[in-house]
């Protein structure tokens, strides 16, 4: 029996970035459009929701442009990824890391980006970019209650 992974990747990816590149994710998020001649990330679509998912609400995923914040008279604005998946552990293996590696050099800032767990993990392993490099994280405190 196979394990299975809950995937996410959470970002603004900059405004700027390459067409090519957005045409490939939208393609891997199940957009109806050809597949790229050479994907940067072999396989897929490995985005697109499942209808069939075994996820608390489901599969989800989108990509969208999105207002940022005005400063002085500059709107700014930066793509929106949000993709929340279930892959096989075989899927996790072979192609996790490579969009980490693919998407976090257009990533629009510092910080989260999402996290992975195997489904039976209490905690995940968190994405964090840093100067466009993909990290990895972890909790490093255990859990407190609440004492708002």
């Amino acid at each position: 029996m196979s394990q299975h992974y809950e995937i996410v990747f959470s970002l603004f990816l900059r405004d700027d970035t390459p067409g090519d590149v957005l045409d490939e994710l939208r393609w891997h998020l199940g957009a109806d459009q050809p597949a790229p001649r050479a994907p940067v990330v072999p396989g897929g679509p490995h985005l697109r929701p499942d209808p069939g998912s075994f996820l608390p609400g489901g599969d989800s995923a989108s990509l969208r442009r999105q207002y940022r914040f005005t400063r002085g008279d500059q709107d700014w604005h930066a793509w929106g990824l949000s993709a929340r998946v279930l892959w096989s552990d075989d899927t996790w293996a072979e192609v996790w890391w490579q969009f980490a590696q693919w998407l976090a050099p257009f990533a629009d800032e510092d910080g989260y980006a999402g996290f992975f767990r195997e489904e039976t993990d209490e905690n995940p392993t968190l994405l964090l970019v840093r100067r466009g490099e993909p990290l990895l994280g972890t909790f490093s405190e255990d859990p407190q209650p609440f004492s708002g």
